[in-house]
């Protein structure tokens, strides 16, 4: 495996660092790898940027928009370091020249 199949694979973390997608690299590696794990990941990254954008629409309040606000920031700060962690053991795999088996 050279260096640009290393990049072109490793190109799913991307959307980790953009806020309201940051979990799509995970649902997306999760559909590729069949591994449900990573797709449950994503949509719980997700998550809170969904529930901000429905609380705009149904219950404007500052309070939980701050609580919201913080707790989807962490979560985003976490899945940038997973996703690194994530596709270092991918890219692993693929070196190796096994076949990836979801955990």
């Amino acid at each position: 495996m050279n260096f640009i199949d290393i990049i072109t694979k490793s190109l799913w973390v991307i959307p980790s660092f953009f806020t309201f997608i940051n979990g799509l690299g995970f649902i997306y590696m999760g559909y590729i790898t069949n591994n449900r794990y990573w797709l449950l990941e994503g949509v719980i990254y997700e998550l809170p940027w969904l529930l901000i954008l429905l609380f705009t629409v149904l219950a404007p309040d500052i309070i939980s928009f701050i609580y919201l606000g913080l707790f989807a920031t962490v979560l985003q700060l976490v899945s940038i370091i997973r996703s690194f962690w994530v596709d270092y053991k991918y890219i692993k795999f693929l070196h190796n020249n096994e076949k990836y088996l979801p955990a």
